[in-house]
């Protein structure tokens, strides 16, 4: 009896009418990610502005009672603390699933090794960058005491051979990825 409704159905326009990527082989994961994060960021953002608001509150109505006013700086600092938090997982999530696009499907293992190093590189030759400029400070305000100096000196000394070593697994790892195998 429900046969005669099948070719209804298909004269309407076909089952992935109405449904991005139906059919197409797309991945719906990254984009799922991207949906549940802002909603995550959405519910974390709204609970942050929910505790700001109780902790100023409480900062109002302490009625001289100094552990309420403790409280309520406290709830502020660590609602702001959570929704920074949350700002930084949408950011990565965000940066993830831009790189997730861009691996092959003839050999996804080197292509998520390849995309892992790429953005651990990234990430740390900017960490490397700010400890320079860290280090150059360090140096102006050292006001040419030796032993600060040397101390400046050995940091500087091992973050260059640590971003030499870090820039060279990058070097491997495409070496690696371009034998094929």
């Amino acid at each position: 009896m429900g046969t005669f409704l099948i070719p209804a159905a298909y004269a309407i326009g076909g089952p992935c009418e109405f449904i991005d990527n139906c059919g197409t082989g797309a991945n719906p994961l990254p984009r799922f990610a991207m949906i549940a994060a802002t909603a995550l960021l959405e519910i974390a953002s709204g609970l942050a502005v929910l505790f700001v608001v109780i902790g100023g509150v409480l900062l109002v109505m302490n009625f001289g009672n100094q552990s309420q006013t403790a409280k309520g700086k406290k709830a502020i600092f660590f609602a702001l603390i959570g929704w920074a938090i949350a700002l930084s997982s949408q950011a990565i999530i965000s940066f993830a699933v831009a790189r997730a696009g861009t691996i092959d499907p003839n050999v996804p293992h080197l292509s998520i090794m390849r995309i892992a190093v790429a953005s651990m590189l990234t990430v740390f030759n900017v960490v490397f960058a700010l400890m320079m400029l860290f280090y150059a400070f360090k140096l102006v305000f050292a006001r040419g005491q030796q032993s600060e100096l040397d101390s400046v000196k050995t940091a500087l000394t091992w973050t260059v051979i640590g971003a030499l070593v870090i820039n060279l697994s990058f070097a491997l790892v495409r070496a690696t990825s371009q034998l094929g195998f």
